[in-house]
């Protein structure tokens, strides 16, 4: 790597503001010059600066006075070169050395054309030098692009030498500072900046015509002569128009530039910041309910460190709120996909650890370990790169420690907020229209697009890249549309097997060779770093993902929204005693689902295993009853002929007649979208919580398999938590008896 260092010692050359100068002597203090002329100066070590060297000749790779350097570098390159050339001259001429000193004498020097002390005159020396200069510009065989300076030219330069020194051998034509606009009046470009700051993106943008007129109705106002140069101005203007930006879009970027940040963000832990974000999905699905093409939304979630795809979700166009908490749900649940052949299974949870086994510590153990020993099928405390595309593919699971969104509705509202809360994990919110500071994300969002393009029903990024007859009926009978949880498994093979296993420009190893690494091998390098990563894992986890509501139970069951929850799973807990589970009423707390309304969960307060409570009519109707759906049918209810009045009961078998008017029966066209909304939340969250339960069960078969031990070991502050890890849930092999 280049550095402008540049050594100081007696004998060696300086550059001032009068040539060149010799060094007699060094001290500590500084140096002692002394200048073509002769005369002898001190100079303090602040005062000498640098130069930046050209093409790596002398003279500027000789330090240099820090008030000459200064004015020095305002100069370019080539007027710098030419003023030296003339130094090199007027100094041979007056002292018989190229660089005025004896001591850096050049081979031939002095030479007796230039010699001081044969007694030449100024002029004699001067047309010997322009007389050589002529023969050398003749005799060159690689030519020259100066030509041979006159007995006068080169006068001028001595004579200016002599008043102003090196600066005063530049070319006054290079060194002449033009003002750019000069011809306008002051008024004229302040009122024009004025105009055109303005424009930052909350207005609309106009065209030059318009912006001249606002200038010269501000200049008549401010009784201004509002007469200027026609051309100038309208270059002024047009400058001022390509400074700001064409676009609005552009004018609110550039307006914003100002607080942009310069640095990326040094995250080294996997998990530090979960960026997460919502794309309208550029390819068609197919909706059984509407039997047409419609439009979803992908929500997503990437490590910032690694560039890991954490979590993808399909979801109905406006995804809400517990869309996003779900999202987060998956971020801390570690998948894995497996590839046999041409068959490739979708994300399945890893799940939790297969075997516990109790042992006491010994001696040698490490004072960190629990006395805990878990047992796993294959471990994953590294991220395994299955060999080809055959084998297991890992999806990591993380606790993040802070999430960057968008101020989108979702991601700012207090069921989200609380979560996060409840978590520990801090929100991180993008500024306002700052869409870049969430770039990571973004920019993910248009490399989605190589795998939505493979697909039928490819919309395009806007409506100019949009086919003519994409959406239309019968368009996409060659190649049918997927459905949303066919898209949904689609973008995550394609995670898994192209975009984990790609190159990324962004990623490399600080102080190794620039190669890009992939996402998964960022993963690995970064977790042999930090260690293990603590994620909470347990077969009921989701429920800390959903929100709570108090309801007191009755004899008839709990009621929410006018539905009522009732079961055998309810008995004991009708009649508790007020401050049972809060000091103020007798009200217990229910887990509830937004998107599937037709049960409620509750955690027992003597097992602490969670119990399904399901609504009393569920078996009535096969509506995806979301508690969106369920707003609007009960609205519709409740907005006829005495439905504000109907008691509970009537007003669920309301409910269920107008749910059934709406599967077998027309649906009008404003329900279709809101139904078809519906059902696709409505299957993921069924999905969701029979992964639940299944790792429940297992759970719970596995635990009754392992012995307890008489006394555990005591547990102390530094133990380690045995879900501190994610491991790979794969059934125990039966030894050929029946399994219940």
């Amino acid at each position: 790597m280049f550095e402008n260092r540049l050594t100081v010692e007696a004998g060696t050359m300086v550059l001032t503001d009068d040539g060149t100068s010799l060094v007699l002597k060094v001290d500590r203090a500084g140096i002692e010059l002394r200048d073509a002329r002769g005369r002898v100066s001190w100079v303090d070590w602040p005062d000498l600066g640098t130069v930046e060297p050209i093409d790596g000749s002398q003279p500027d790779d000789a330090p240099a006075l820090r008030s000459f350097a200064e004015d020095w570098e305002r100069l370019d390159k080539t007027t710098r070169e030419e003023a030296y050339f003339r130094l090199g001259i007027v100094q041979e001429i007056r002292t018989g050395y190229r660089h005025g000193h004896a001591e850096l004498a050049l081979p031939g020097e002095p030479s007796e054309l230039f010699d001081p002390n044969r007694g030449l005159s100024v002029h004699e020396r001067c047309t010997r030098m322009a007389q050589r200069l002529a023969h050398e510009a003749m005799t060159s065989r690689m030519g020259t692009e100066r030509r041979a300076p006159s007995v006068r030219t080169i006068e001028l330069w001595v004579n200016r030498y002599e008043t102003g020194g090196l600066l005063g051998l530049v070319d006054g034509r290079r060194a002449k500072r033009v003002e750019v606009f000069a011809t306008l009046p002051l008024e004229f470009r302040l009122i024009g900046a004025e105009v055109l700051a303005e424009f930052d993106g909350s207005v609309s943008t106009v065209n030059r015509r318009e912006v001249r007129r606002r200038i010269k109705e501000r200049m008549h106002k401010a009784d201004l002569d509002s007469k200027v140069p026609n051309r100038v101005a309208g270059r002024y203007i047009s400058h001022l128009m390509d400074t700001k930006g064409g676009t609005t879009r552009a004018q609110r970027s550039n307006h914003l530039r100002g607080i942009s940040g310069t640095e990326s963000y040094p995250g080294m832990v996997p998990g530090q910041v979960v960026a997460i974000d919502v794309t309208r999905a550029d390819v068609l699905v197919w909706c059984p309910v509407r039997g047409a093409a419609c439009s979803v939304e992908i929500i997503s979630a990437i490590d910032v460190a690694t560039r890991m795809i954490l979590a993808l979700r399909v979801v109905p166009m406006s995804a809400d709120a517990h869309d996003a908490a779900m999202l987060l749900y998956d971020v801390m649940r570690p998948f894995s996909q497996v590839v046999e052949g041409t068959t490739v299974h979708d994300w399945a949870w890893a799940g939790v650890p297969q075997e516990i086994e109790f042992y006491s510590d010994t001696a040698d153990a490490s004072p960190d370990c629990s006395g805990v020993e878990v047992t796993c099928p294959r471990s994953c405390r590294n991220m395994h790169i299955a060999p080809g595309l055959q084998g297991t593919h890992m999806i990591p699971g993380v606790k993040p420690s802070a999430i960057r969104a968008d101020h989108g509705s979702i991601f700012v509202s207090q069921v989200f907020r609380d979560l996060l809360a409840r978590f520990g994990i801090d929100l991180a919110l993008s500024r306002t229209r700052r869409p870049i500071d969430n770039g990571i994300l973004e920019r993910y969002h248009e490399t989605l697009q190589r795998a939505l393009q493979q697909l039928a029903g490819y919309k395009g990024r806007n409506p100019s890249e949009r086919g003519r007859t994409v959406g239309l009926k019968g368009s996409h009978t060659e190649e049918p549309l997927l459905t949303a949880a066919e898209l949904e498994k689609f973008l995550r093979r394609w995670i898994a097997l192209d975009y984990h296993r790609s190159p990324h420009t962004g990623l490399h190893l600080p102080g190794a060779e620039h190669t890009d690494l992939r996402p998964i091998d960022m993963f690995d390098a970064l977790l042999k770093v930090t260690g293990r990563l603590h994620v909470p894992q347990r077969p009921d986890l989701i429920f800390d993902f959903l929100p709570v509501r108090w309801g007191t139970v009755g004899q008839s069951g709990v009621e929410f929204a006018d539905l009522t929850y009732d079961g055998p799973e309810l008995h004991g807990l009708r009649a508790v005693p007020k401050g049972t589970f809060r000091a103020e009423d007798r009200a217990m707390p229910f887990h509830y689902d937004p998107h599937d309304v037709t049960r409620i969960w509750f955690r027992r307060p003597d097992t602490g295993r969670i119990v399904e409570v399901a609504w009393r009519k569920a078996y009535l109707t096969k509506a995806p009853l979301t508690e969106a759906l369920a707003q609007h049918v009960r609205g519709e209810v409740r907005r006829r002929p005495g439905g504000a009045h109907l008691s509970v009961t009537a007003a669920e078998d309301e409910i269920i007649k107008e749910l059934g008017n709406l599967l077998d029966g027309i649906v009008p066209k404003d329900w279709k979208k809101r139904l078809s909304s519906a059902r696709l939340r409505y299957e993921t969250s069924r999905r969701d919580h029979s992964e639940s339960e299944m790792a429940t069960t297992v759970a719970e078969l596995v635990a009754s398999q392992t012995p307890v031990p008489a006394t555990p070991p005591a547990q102390t502050e530094r133990d380690l938590s045995i879900w501190a890890d994610s491991w790979p849930f794969m059934p125990p092999e039966s030894d050929g008896g029946d399994v219940a």
